[in-house]
């Protein structure tokens, strides 16, 4: 039966210490190792109206840009057995959700270690997936960027 890690990946300095510790533990369990991007599209609020999206070509790029960093990724971890996903969405559902697909045993994240108003304010990835996650979470702290 093969493991499977889910590392979720931000391309942070914080989610690269994260995706180094899914690694080590990758190789020690010989599992397959899935990292997760996901991204939600850049809207512009209006006052009238509530907000646009941003258009296909825009969206096109931002997804292209995170397979861009996925593929260096892969290729830096060429002894790995490693799947990338890269989603729209709430990083936080997204992960959970790629989880769940893939029957992850372990989920890998980074986190930033806010506290007081800039966690109320931005909330924490790494918190919601504590919360809700089916499968045991392995939290790094990043180190300072």
């Amino acid at each position: 039966m093969t493991t499977r890690i889910v590392c979720a990946v931000d391309f942070s300095q914080t989610s690269s210490h994260a995706l180094e510790h899914g690694a080590r533990l990758g190789r020690r369990l010989g599992a397959e190792l899935h990292l997760v991007h996901a991204y939600g599209l850049p809207m512009a609020a209006l006052p009238v109206d509530g907000g646009v999206m941003a258009g296909p070509a825009r969206a096109a790029e931002i997804a292209d840009e995170a397979q861009q960093q996925m593929k260096k990724w892969e290729d830096h971890y060429p002894d790995l057995d490693l799947v990338t996903h890269v989603v729209v969405g709430v990083a936080s559902d997204e992960v959970l959700r790629v989880a769940d697909e893939v029957k992850a045993d372990y989920i890998v994240v980074g986190t930033h270690g806010r506290t007081g108003l800039a966690h109320l304010l931005m909330g924490s990835v790494a918190e919601q997936i504590v919360r809700r996650a089916k499968v045991p979470v392995l939290v790094v702290r990043g180190e300072d960027e």
